[in-house]
């Protein structure tokens, strides 16, 4: 570059270089701020170079030039970003999928099943949504019953349980639920935790579906109104006692376990829902 002379000038190009770079630092016109600002500065140091001394303001149109190159090198990334957002957008953008209700068949590991005799009484619709025997599982302390399509009806299979568990020194629990009960699917994840199997340690439960035996179930007198229900059965198959979910709060081991604890051993008295009975044949509902 040639030496300065001592009355040279400002070139006009290079400070509008430079206040272009700025005005579209400032304005986010970075495509336009950045093109205006590299051909102004380009066009500027042509002049200065050509004025042999006459003009000054290299500095300024390089400093134009630097930001306009920023902004084109900011503006690619940002398009590019963008891009690859629409194209991949993140997880935390992603719309969540439906919650399902766990499934309990998990809960049944390989388990020991109870063979049953073929029977010729014709299936009940309900029966096709249920295994096809009937399966007894172990679960720790707890013994799970799971009527299959071979039950047709329930009091011999209440009857042959109350045997077995008359033999076994257990207490027979009914367990009432019904399709698409996310209460009833947190009692199930509860019964494998610590909590729930000191709690119903030697008990065997019976897990039937309402609308599978609707019809005896309501002459036995436990209520399918609200579920899961638990009827604790006499020797006779009657319900000693019953309560619901309802008298716990969330579904997890540390609200359940304390009342069906209590429930099984006859210690738990203080309800929200107190049980009063099987309603009799005379009485009218108000």
């Amino acid at each position: 570059m040639p030496p300065r002379s001592p009355d040279s000038r400002l070139n006009a190009t290079a400070l509008l270089a430079l206040l272009v770079g700025i005005f579209g630092t400032v304005c986010f016109f970075w495509g336009i701020g950045g093109i205006g600002a590299i051909v102004l500065g380009l066009v500027a140091l042509s002049e200065i170079k050509r004025s042999e001394g006459r003009q000054h303001g290299h500095g300024l149109a390089i400093a134009g030039v630097t930001l306009g190159a920023l902004h084109l090198f900011a503006l690619t990334l940002g398009l590019a970003a963008v891009f690859v957002f629409s194209a991949h957008p993140p997880s935390f953008l992603s719309p969540s999928p439906p919650r399902v209700p766990r499934s309990t068949s998990f809960l049944s590991p390989p388990a020991h099943t109870t063979p049953a005799p073929p029977t010729t009484t014709a299936e009940r619709a309900g029966a096709f949504g249920r295994e096809p025997a009937t399966k007894t599982t172990v679960l720790g302390k707890i013994t799970l019953i799971d009527p299959g399509a071979d039950v047709s009806t329930l009091a011999p299979l209440l009857d042959a349980q109350q045997r077995v568990a008359a033999s076994e020194h257990e207490k027979l629990v009914l367990w009432v639920t019904t399709t698409d009960c996310t209460p009833c699917n947190g009692v199930s994840v509860a019964l494998v935790h610590r909590r729930m199997q000191d709690a119903l340690a030697g008990v065997r439960l019976v897990r039937v579906d309402a609308a599978d035996f609707h019809i005896e179930l309501v002459k036995l007198g436990i209520p399918i109104d609200v579920t899961p229900g638990f009827a604790l059965l006499a020797t006779d198959g009657s319900p000693a006692d019953y309560l619901n979910g309802g008298e716990w709060d969330a579904d997890v081991p540390e609200n359940i376990a304390p009342v069906l604890g209590g429930f099984v051993r006859g210690s738990y008295k203080t309800r929200r829902n107190p049980w009063r009975g099987p309603r009799r044949s005379d009485e009218t509902a108000l």
